[in-house]
């Protein structure tokens, strides 16, 4: 049987209902110019002592004032007050730098060169796909003369500075390459540097290694993970030692290749929203992995490691990270000059934040007594402890996968 309730009732009902949204909005609104009023009070206060202090150098400073210098400087110590050691400002000259410099790329031949004995230039390296490779030049080739200019000790820098220079111009070259002399003409052009490189270790361990992560690695990283799969690599090793990104779309760009379906990473902003920043599709690579760090594995290549743990496709090796887990952001003023300040903080999958504490080795592996010593031993599985260590890991989980699948077929068959 249904009640009904009277129109006083409900009249009644509706203004108690009222009343406290109006309450409510009453609280949250004084709420917000008291926050509003000490936020005001606050900054009156600090251009009060600013304009006491500017009126004060005017008076009775001895000397002639740089106003540039100083409006500069009022910035650079407004934020250096902040305490956060990754805000900073840029002049305007130093913006527009700033901004016109795209990571892994520049113009020029394509090559890594070192003085020769006898004073000649000799090629160390020639990057893939560069005007260099295309006209035939290799590791170890003599270059004799650049522009009809004879290659000495003396003027090696400045013959090497003319590899870069402006896309479509023409450089030509004597390069000595097995005992033959031959004149080249390479016409310059925009190059992609090399950031990963691919090696099959014994036993098929995938071993890739960065030696930067710019616009250019996603896709290097693609090239070199595929063709070490080609290759019969069945495990992975993803050494990101020394290695330091800012940029979040280089790095979720390679998780997306390794990841099952899902969200990449998130950050978290100042109003305590939280935002997705990328996904994950279905495609992934499944094969065992580990991962070696470092103390000086920074940024957000730490993001990588976290969220490869997070998911559970790959384990730690080496020590824990560096432990910056922030993002900036740059900001332009009305003059061109900018400041970069700090804006959020990321996390992986999981949701955990790696800032102030790094991500953690899973396995940790401390060798060398230098940082020298470990330069030189570092990609060498025989002398590189964590890559070792990494090793032994991958044959153990290797083993594991091939007896539960033989185990299941076992099982199927009886």
């Amino acid at each position: 049987m249904n009640k009904k309730i009277s129109l006083g009732a409900a009249i009644a009902y509706m203004a108690i209902v009222a009343a406290v949204a109006v309450s409510l909005t009453i609280i949250w609104s004084m709420n917000k110019f008291d926050a509003k009023v000490n936020s005001l009070s606050q900054r009156e206060a600090m251009y009060d002592k600013v304009s006491e202090v500017d009126r004060m150098v005017r008076e009775y400073y001895y000397g002639t004032l740089n106003e540039e210098a100083i409006r500069d400087n009022t910035v650079a110590g407004y934020l250096e007050g902040l305490g956060d050691p990754y805000a900073r400002y840029l002049t305007a000259k130093e913006y527009e730098t700033y901004n016109s410099t795209e990571g892994g790329k520049y113009v020029g031949i394509g090559v890594v060169t070192e003085l020769d004995s006898d004073g000649y230039i000799k090629i160390k390296e020639v990057y893939p796909e560069s005007p260099a490779e295309v006209a035939g030049l290799k590791a170890g080739d003599i270059i004799v003369s650049v522009d009809d200019e004879t290659a000495t000790a003396d003027n090696y820098q400045e013959l090497v500075s003319t590899f870069q220079g402006e896309a479509g111009t023409k450089i030509t070259l004597v390069r000595r390459q097995d005992n033959e002399e031959n004149q080249v003409e390479i016409t310059r052009r925009t190059v992609d540097v090399p950031t990963v490189s691919g090696t099959l270790l014994e036993g098929g361990k995938g071993y890739i290694r960065f030696s930067a992560i710019t616009s250019a690695t996603p896709s290097q990283f693609d090239k070199n993970v595929n063709k070490l799969i080609s290759e019969g690599a069945t495990s992975l090793i993803l050494d990101i030692r020394g290695i330091s990104c800012d940029n979040v779309g280089y790095i979720t760009d390679m998780l997306d290749i390794l990841l099952p379906k899902g969200v990449i990473a998130y950050a978290e902003y100042q109003d305590g929203r939280i935002e997705a920043l990328a996904n994950s599709d279905e495609k992934e690579i499944q094969l065992p992995m580990m991962v070696l760090t470092d103390g000086d594995t920074m940024g957000t290549a730490e993001l990588f490691a976290q969220a490869l743990r997070d998911t559970g496709k790959a384990r730690t090796v080496g020590t824990a990270t560096f432990g910056k887990g922030t993002r900036q952001e740059d900001k332009k003023l009305q003059d061109g000059s900018a400041i970069v300040i700090t804006v959020a903080r990321y996390s992986g999958p999981g949701g955990v934040s790696y800032d102030g504490t790094g991500v953690a080795a899973d396995y940790e592996v401390r060798w060398g007594a230098s940082a020298e010593e470990r330069a030189a031993a570092m990609g060498n599985p025989n002398a590189d402890a964590a890559l070792k260590k990494a090793v032994e890991l991958l044959n153990t989980a290797v083993k594991t996968e091939m007896n539960t699948a033989s185990s299941a077929q076992s099982g199927s068959s009886n």
